[in-house]
């Protein structure tokens, strides 16, 4: 079972490292008025016992069509900067956001399922050796809120990208 969840983050990694285009499933059509809209969500909740806050922004991607990029950050409420995350999703519900930073690599990943405003699944370690659960409720965000995460977003992309 182990090595099949290190096998699992390796595969996540590679698919996220690829930076491919997706749809993200997690915003619904009151949230996105047309296919050129950007989605935002927050999340509230819990990976373990530690309460985290997690960010999801979801935008057209560059070349048309339906698909979708995903950016997100996360961190542990009062105990951790904001974390990148590279997200990709399978149209389904299911949500994969692998934990990775400039000079650090790879430090978890999550396996999510949107069970209509609740993601549920796993945190898996990067070794394989530890599961937590993990559960986040959808959060109610104002403007002012939402543009200081768009801006930390921003902060955090730029942070763990830049040479």
């Amino acid at each position: 079972m182990q090595a099949l969840w290190l096998r699992v983050l390796c595969v996540l990694a590679l698919l996220c490292g690829a930076g491919a285009a997706i749809r993200m499933p997690l915003a619904n059509a009151a949230e996105v008025e047309g296919r050129d809209a950007t989605a935002t969500t927050l999340y509230k909740g819990r990976v373990g016992e530690r309460a985290v806050t997690l960010y999801l922004k979801s935008e057209p991607a560059p070349c048309g069509g339906d698909r979708r990029l995903i950016s997100a950050i996360y961190r542990y409420d009062g105990v951790s900067k904001w974390l990148l995350l590279q997200a990709t999703d399978d149209r389904k519900g299911h949500l994969a956001l692998v934990e990775s930073g400039l000079g650090t690599g790879v430090t978890g990943a999550m396996m999510l399922v949107d069970k209509g405003g609740t993601l549920r699944g796993k945190w898996i370690s990067p070794d394989g050796e530890r599961l937590l659960p993990v559960q986040l409720s959808k959060t109610a965000v104002g403007k002012a809120e939402r543009d200081k995460l768009d801006d930390q977003l921003e902060r955090t992309v730029y942070e763990n990208n830049d040479c």
